[in-house]
């Protein structure tokens, strides 16, 4: 298993523009073919910054996730309000 962490800092002033985005690409992506979960979290210490906890069956999965056509619409518009950083752990 893969495991994503993927954090963001936005501004305020984005924030729900983020949410709304983001739970676009949370549903969406729970549907791909080896999604074991798909989450997005807010800090409740660090106002603005979210992260998105992912968790796939294999790297063909992700592979898969990373080229449907929700993902490379909604992440690129995702990180027109901050840059994401990526942190990935084999399970």
């Amino acid at each position: 298993m893969i495991r994503l962490n993927a954090f963001l800092k936005v501004n305020e002033k984005d924030r729900q523009r983020v949410l709304s985005l983001a739970n676009q690409l949370v549903d969406k992506s729970r549907q791909d073919e080896g999604c074991i979960s798909y989450d997005f979290f807010e800090s409740t210490t660090i106002p603005g910054v979210f992260m998105f906890c992912e968790t796939w069956k294999d790297q063909e999965s992700l592979d898969k996730h990373a080229n449907a056509p929700h993902f490379l619409h909604l992440v690129p518009e995702i990180e027109t309000f901050g840059k994401m950083k990526l942190e990935k752990f084999m399970l």
